[in-house]
């Protein structure tokens, strides 16, 4: 029964067809939202592309899909880009699209301009042009446009019998008359190149020029030239192959090579030799077999029109995949290339297959999880859940039971020893003369043991992803542990962690961390050189990858990427090459690559491997461009926009959706995009995938929108929009100045209201301060009138005192002249002479003067203003009168009698012109 076993695995399990292919992207007719068959593509001069699908008119722009269903809603079955405009042909119609201003297609139908109206039925199959000038093909006849004159017209093609096609070929055009032969133009006259009696009914599908021949490819899978004067056969070997495919649709590359598209079998990439490179059918990447049309991009990538969907075939990709999409295989976690074999550890077990092979084998008696594939002293050791293997060709030999061998290495200062990491510790095995013999397992070291680094000491590096890393010396019969240290990296995760060896450093890593160990210092410090040269890569997983080349290799989250030693230096040099994790799929912590020969690497993924050319791999220009803008309102009334820029949005339009894009079509890039709106941030988004940016509720005011993208470490220029939003009509110039206005008068009416408000307080307070002023005032002059009354008083009473005195004196005076007189002296008469005088003294008339002034200053002024007429004397009568004198107080004054002042007082009054009953006094004394 063994014996049978092995023989089955050794005839091979096959497991279908193994090529490594370029990538493929896929699109069902869902995704893109149209029809399932695809007749022909073409590219813009936006590099957008263009498909003629079964609903309408696809355009791709690298994000997003566009229909255009063309007027009477029928297949386009051909389409061409030329220049700006794109050239449809349908049933019973066909015309041309150009973008307008807001990044959308219009359509301008052609059928008007034809010279004659289209046969009922009349479908436009294919269309080329020379220049500017565009043929437009049907079963019925060619067509030539002239955008110069916008007219068509028709050419003549010698016959009835339908065309079967058109080809362009080095600026010339050909086309096949069924049963009639190839034509060719010349001067805008068919000639026949090829009969119909050479073709022998050979319907054609393409023509190319190659080693100055004209090559010709038939349906039915032949291949021939032309050599001027017989169709020669060629190709046997490739129609021998290919026999029983009906060839639909081929394009010549400029390598020399060709791919065909087939109905039945999908695509052949064949090259001039006729030896296919590769085949992409439904069973390894394509959507469908049956293959309508092929395109080649300005980036050398195939398209496929399908019957079903659509392809993209990145021919010129650096990368290469296998894909195991049946799960036979399994997750590749290791992988080796070793004499002429490639090895693949999977979970499912190890497989090979020789390098120039298609298929690969299960070695046999290999199921089950492979962790590693090594080569040490020129032994292919397997590390397996089983334990260890040893590989040759395609056999494997169990050279370790025991379970769970992470790795194997070689033992240094023993000989032939080979130690091993098991899930719970470590062995060795010891090689001699009759193979491995096994050695039992090292005691009290039960820790896991993925990762192992001996040094040439003998002592053993480890890594443990829960435990750090230790450090081990063992014992001559390698059973025992000598010497110990145990390596706590506190605050870091081990999860995915690693230990290896780069310019003879040893470094423990993680996702976070990298550390050298220090020898000087037995530690590990995370400050050194290969540390900061990844400081800034986003790595997702610590475990790196020595190829056993002078590069190590790493993980991030949207790439590969290597670090290796300057040659001219010592420097190290980092390089990322992008390829997003997505696409990897590989269980975190077992990322693998191996060195495929000296420029390609193989890396192993969840459903086969992917190969790459680093060498091939260079940076690229991209262009970002902005494709569509779309402003609405809050209750969403939408409108395009002119992608001109500059114009200006009602205040209420002020949610703004901008589309943006950048047309590239390889599987592994994946665009990624940042922004900015100047006028709301100026700060950059992050990257993101999405190529679509929605502001809602923007305020008024001038924007200018940015965008870039990135693919990998490129990043494009960026592409600009400008942008404003209009004022509120509340918030217009015109508003504003009426709000001014309207706030200058409100402060004129509040500053008239304060300035009223405060003329009348300041006039009441000046009422208030007058009226206190006049109380003040009104107190004054009481206090004045009371201290003049007080001075009037006290000289009236010192005027009373003085007169009364003046008055005694001469009373006195008087008397004593009265006594006198009766002597008759003569010295008698002197005295009395004298007393006379004293009496009538004018000093005496002078002090009562002054006295009466200072007591009733302005009385004689009044009384001179009055009576001008009255003297001195009557002055004097005046003033004893206003001091409401008696006549008999007066006399002695006067030093005359009474009844002289009686006299006096009375021609006072004439004088005065008193009337009789006013009183003399009385009126004096209102004065």
């Amino acid at each position: 029964m063994k014996f049978l076993i092995n023989l089955f695995f050794l005839l091979g399990i096959t497991l279908g067809y193994s090529q490594e292919l370029p990538p493929v992207i896929n699109f069902d007719p869902n995704q893109y939202n149209a029809g399932n068959q695809n007749w022909m593509i073409s590219q813009g001069t936006n590099k957008n592309l263009y498909v003629a699908n079964g609903t309408g008119l696809l355009e791709y722009n690298g994000e997003q899909w566009n229909l255009y269903p063309v007027p009477n809603n029928t297949i386009i079955r051909s389409v061409k880009a030329v220049g700006e405009k794109i050239f449809t042909g349908a049933y019973m119609e066909a015309g041309y699209w150009v973008k307008n201003e807001f990044g959308t297609l219009n359509y301008t139908s052609l059928n008007s301009k034809f010279p004659k109206p289209l046969h009922d039925g009349e479908q436009f199959w294919h269309i080329e042009n020379l220049g500017e000038m565009v043929i437009f093909q049907s079963f019925e006849g060619l067509y030539l446009y002239d955008p110069v004159s916008d007219n068509v017209s028709r050419i003549d093609t010698k016959g009835e019998q339908p065309i079967t096609n058109l080809f362009k070929v080095n600026d010339q055009i050909y086309f096949q008359r069924a049963d009639l032969g190839l034509f060719t133009i010349k001067n805008g006259t068919p000639q026949l190149l090829i009969s119909g009696e050479v073709l022998e009914g050979t319907e054609l599908m393409q023509l190319f020029w190659s080693e100055n021949k004209l090559q010709l490819i038939g349906r039915a899978g032949g291949f021939y030239y032309w050599d001027g004067n017989d169709l020669i056969p060629s190709q046997q070997n490739l129609t021998d192959k290919i026999q029983g495919v009906s060839i639909y649709s081929a394009i010549d590359l400029l390598d020399d090579t060709m791919v065909i598209g087939t109905v039945e079998n999908g695509i052949y990439h064949i090259d001039k030799n006729g030896e296919i490179l590769s085949h992409f059918n439904q069973t390894n990447g394509l959507l469908n077999n049956t293959v309508l049309s092929l395109f080649l991009d300005n980036e050398k990538n195939i398209w496929a029109g399908l019957d079903n969907g659509l392809s993209i075939i990145n021919l010129n990709s650096p990368f290469g995949l296998f894909q195991d999409k049946n799960g036979k295989i399994g997750s590749v976690y290791t992988s080796y290339v070793y004499n002429d074999y490639l090895y693949l550890g999977t979970n499912q077990g190890l497989y090979c297959k020789r390098i120039n092979e298609e298929e690969f084998k299960l070695i046999p008696e290999t199921n089950g999880q492979v962790w590693s594939l090594q080569i040490v002293d020129s032994t292919l050791f397997c590390g397996h859940n089983n334990g260890t293997y040893v590989v040759n060709e395609n056999i494997a030999s169990l050279v370790s039971d025991r379970s769970g061998t992470w790795t194997v290495k070689k033992l240094k200062g023993f000989s032939n020893v080979f130690i091993q990491g098991h899930y719970n510790g470590i062995s060795f095995i010891k090689k001699n003369e009759n193979g491995f013999e096994d050695i039992p397992m090292l005691k009290n070291f039960p820790h896991s043991s993925k990762f192992i680094v001996p040094e040439d000491d003998g002592s053993i590096w480890i890594g443990n992803e829960h435990k750090g890393v230790f450090r081990i010396s063992i014992s001559e019969d390698l059973r025992d542990i000598t010497d110990s240290k145990n390596y706590r990296f506190e605050g870091t995760s081990g999860i995915t962690s690693s230990i290896f060896k780069f310019n003879d450093r040893l470094y423990y890593a993680t996702t976070k961390d990298i550390f050298q160990y220090m020898p000087t210092s037995d530690e590990f410090s995370k400050d050194n050189r290969l540390a900061e040269v990844l400081k800034k890569v986003n790595r997702i997983s610590g475990n790196i990858v020595n190829e056993g080349s002078d590069k190590i290799w790493g993980f991030s989250d949207n790439s590969v990427f290597y670090v290796s030693l300057s040659p001219l230096n010592s420097k190290y040099n980092y390089k990322a090459i992008y390829l997003p994790n997505d696409l990897r799929n590989v269980t975190k912590g077992h990322e693998n690559i191996t060195r495929f020969n000296q420029d390609t690497y193989l890396l192993g993924t969840a459903n086969g491997y992917l190969t790459f050319n680093e060498s091939a791999i260079s940076a690229e220009l991209y262009e970002v461009q902005i494709d569509r803008i779309i402003k609405s309102t809050l209750n969403n009334n939408s409108e395009l926009v002119s992608l001109k820029g500059g114009d200006a949005f009602h205040y209420k339009s002020n949610n703004i959706n901008i589309d943006y894009s950048i047309p590239e079509f390889k599987k592994f890039n994946f665009p990624l995009y940042s922004y900015r709106l100047i006028g709301l941030s100026p700060t950059w988004s992050v990257w993101s995938k999405s190529a679509r940016i929605n502001f809602n509720n923007l305020p008024h005011g001038h924007y200018e929108f940015q965008v870039r993208g990135k693919i990998g470490d490129t990043v494009t220029e960026i592409a600009i929009y400008n942008f404003v939003i209009a004022r509120p009509w509340y918030l217009s110039y015109v508003a504003l100045a009426v709000y001014v206005l309207l706030f200058l008068f409100i402060i004129y009416l509040v500053n008239s209201a304060y300035n009223k408000h405060h003329q009348k307080i300041n006039e009441e307070n000046k009422k208030a301060l007058k009226m206190q002023n006049l109380e003040a005032e009104q107190k004054i002059v009481k206090l004045q009138n009371e201290q003049l009354e007080k001075e009037m008083a006290s000289k009236n009473k010192e005027l009373a005192v003085s007169t009364m005195s003046l008055i005694k004196k001469n009373e006195f005076l008087n008397s004593i002249k009265d006594q006198l007189k009766e002597s008759d002296s003569s010295k008698v008469r002197s005295v009395i002479k004298t007393i006379d005088k004293d009496i009538s003294e004018a000093d005496n008339w002078n002090y009562f003067k002054e006295a009466f002034n200072n007591a009733d200053k302005d009385f004689f002024k009044k009384m001179k203003f009055f009576h001008p007429d009255l003297t001195s004397n009557d002055l004097k009568l005046c003033a004893y009168l206003r001091l409401n004198l008696s006549s008999k107080e007066i006399a002695p004054l006067l030093n005359i009698s009474v009844k002289s002042v009686e006299i006096k007082r009375y021609r006072l009054r004439k004088k005065m012109d008193l009337p009789r009953e006013t009183n003399l006094v009385e009126y004096i004394l209102a004065i």
